[in-house]
């Protein structure tokens, strides 16, 4: 049973998702979600694999990268864009502490100024 913590940070996922694609929320808002859910479950131990699915879910995003998802020219949706840095930002989050150099959230500024245009 999922505690009211981890359920609380799975809809506030959910929640900053919809509100970003709709373009009513902040993609910065949904990174800060993202990361805090990442932290929880990697906390529980929970491999990265089961971390990215868990996340695409709550995003309502396919689990499975279809050819069209590794192809950057395929869709240059805003919705797209989110959907792609969400799954980095959980990835470099989970990872965050275990690599040398900078953090890797210090390139979302750029990505995030690319959601303007």
């Amino acid at each position: 049973m999922r505690s009211q913590i981890a359920k609380k940070l799975e809809d506030d996922v959910r929640t900053a998702f919809e509100r970003a694609t709709e373009g009513t929320g902040s993609p910065e808002d949904l990174i800060k979600a993202v990361r805090v859910l990442v932290r929880g479950l990697k906390k529980e131990g929970r491999p990265p694999e089961n971390v990215v699915v868990t996340v695409k879910r709550l995003c309502g995003l396919s689990p499975i990268a279809v050819a069209a998802d590794t192809d950057s020219n395929a869709v240059t949706s805003v919705s797209k864009r989110i959907s792609d840095m969400v799954v980095r930002a959980a990835i470099d989050e989970y990872y965050a502490g275990t690599r040398k150099g900078p953090p890797p959230w210090k390139g979302y500024s750029v990505e995030l100024e690319d959601l303007s245009s």
